[in-house]
């Protein structure tokens, strides 16, 4: 008599189908927190204002903690406890690799998911300036918890999937990001138009809860259908690597120069993604005024924001189609990189010369190339997450250590980058010119490393052509 096969048995079975299962529930689990953590940001609000006699709440989360937002004091104390929280991220991902090496993948993709629910009791805690450090203690662990997820999702794919599946699932595996950073920003882009501000303001208990008990969902599928896919991969190389510990394995990879050089490629290409959308509509309307021309509106600017991320939907077909064909990859990144880079220093210009102006023509000339900088960018990371998969003798468990020291130095070299950015009003003493000027230049230089660290690299494929039309070897 057949036994019938149960839905877990099935997946499993078919190995592939298993792979994009699992992989797609912590990869919505990433959009997830990346909509939580972009929400967080805009739902900061102004605390509260004083005026006579009259202490005014305004709507958000400073106001709920009964914290005023325009105190010196609170802004350079915040900012550091931002700059903890990102170099804590970088840490945690880091930290992926030594999980992994002991609880295996299922069980640290666990541990992970439920340090992102601890998002839900941070709302609700009291509305005492002290309730709002135990809020950004509790969203840290939430965020260390949603960074690991990305790294999380590469042993599914060293594991589950032949050489052309890697490609197609790197190409796709970069719509989270962007995706959950529009489903932030849209909200706000709306509501400037339909004076409806203060109605998502008044709502952020509700976002930022929802966005973090959905996580219960990809966390069930992972305690029901996870599988210790890397136990046994893990019981063979016991022997060859001798039972070393995970601190002397972290040791090893950190005095390899791949470790470094892909440092400086993610660090940098993370400067060149996330400032533009962090600090454009700061700085642009700032060099507009400093070019003698209105300030202009920030609104235009978070358009540009939408613009640039939604390329990534495009991206997969067009600039992420080369890892499906056995060409060289360092040259095609690091021209892609640069082109992004240009068009990024080019709507700078637009915007600062027509854009803030009130021109038409500029404004849409603003948006083309907004969104041709995102395709580039965001475009060619299908290419770079899938090139260390094409190195040989790779398995999920050097993947999965890869992809640890990767973000995680690389969210460590972001870090020290915007350190270096908000350090410079202190620095230059506050010339007004020179601050933004100096903070646009720090974005743009930041975001060259990057090619810096490739030309470091290893092709992973020395023998193979440059371009599609070259002739066979």
């Amino acid at each position: 008599m057949q036994t019938k096969l149960s839905f877990e048995d099935k997946l499993q079975k078919n190995k592939a189908l298993y792979g994009i299962f699992i992989w797609l529930f912590i990869s919505i689990a990433y959009l997830l927190f990346i909509a939580n953590w972009g929400f967080g940001g805009y739902l900061t609000g102004k605390g509260i204002s004083i005026e006579g006699d009259k202490t005014i709440l305004n709507p958000g989360i400073l106001g709920y903690f009964g914290i005023n937002g325009n105190d010196s004091s609170f802004l350079l104390k915040n900012q550091a406890a931002n700059w903890g929280i990102t170099i804590g991220r970088g840490i945690g991902s880091v930290a992926v690799a030594l999980l992994l090496s002991k609880l295996f993948h299922k069980y640290t993709t666990i541990v992970a998911l439920s340090l992102t629910l601890l998002g839900i009791p941070a709302q609700f805690l009291p509305s005492q300036p002290y309730g709002y450090v135990l809020f950004l203690v509790l969203r840290t662990l939430m965020a260390i918890g949603g960074t690991m997820m990305i790294i999380l999702t590469q042993p599914i794919v060293a594991n589950f999937f032949t050489k052309k599946q890697k490609s197609v699932v790197s190409q796709f595996g970069i719509w989270f990001y962007p995706l959950g950073t529009i489903i932030a920003v849209l909200p706000f882009v709306v509501a400037h138009y339909t004076k409806a501000n203060d109605v998502v303001m008044n709502n952020w208990k509700t976002i930022l809860t929802t966005l973090s008990a959905l996580n219960v969902i990809p966390l069930l599928v992972m305690i029901i259908f996870g599988s210790r896919f890397d136990a046994k991969k893990a019981q063979e190389e016991e022997s060859m690597e001798k039972q070393e510990s995970g601190l002397k394995l972290l040791g090893v990879y950190f005095r390899k120069k791949a470790t470094w050089a892909w440092t400086l490629l993610y660090g940098g290409w993370l400067c060149a993604v996330v400032l533009p959308t962090a600090l454009s509509h700061v700085i642009f309307p700032k060099l507009a005024e400093i070019a003698g021309n209105p300030a202009g509106e920030a609104t235009h600017i978070r358009e540009w924001y939408i613009v640039f991320l939604a390329a990534v939907f495009v991206g997969p077909i067009t600039i992420g189609l080369w890892s499906r064909f056995p060409l060289k990859r360092k040259w095609y990144i690091a021209s892609v990189i640069l082109l992004g880079i240009s068009l990024y220093v080019l709507s700078m210009i637009t915007y600062v010369w027509g854009v803030s102006k009130g021109d038409i023509t500029s404004r849409v000339i603003f948006y083309i190339l907004g969104f041709l900088s995102g395709l580039s960018l965001w475009g060619i990371q299908g290419v770079m997450l899938n090139t260390p998969h094409e190195y040989k003798d790779n398995n999920p468990k050097t993947i999965g250590w890869m992809f640890s020291l990767i973000w995680g130095l690389g969210f460590i070299f972001f870090t020290l980058v915007l350190i270096l950015i908000n350090l410079v009003p202190i620095i230059a003493g506050g010339k007004f010119a020179v601050n933004n000027i100096w903070m646009y230049v720090i974005i743009i230089v930041a975001s060259l490393i990057s090619v810096i660290g490739l030309l470091m690299l290893k092709e992973p494929d020395p023998e193979a052509n440059t371009f599609p039309w070259s002739n066979k070897k």
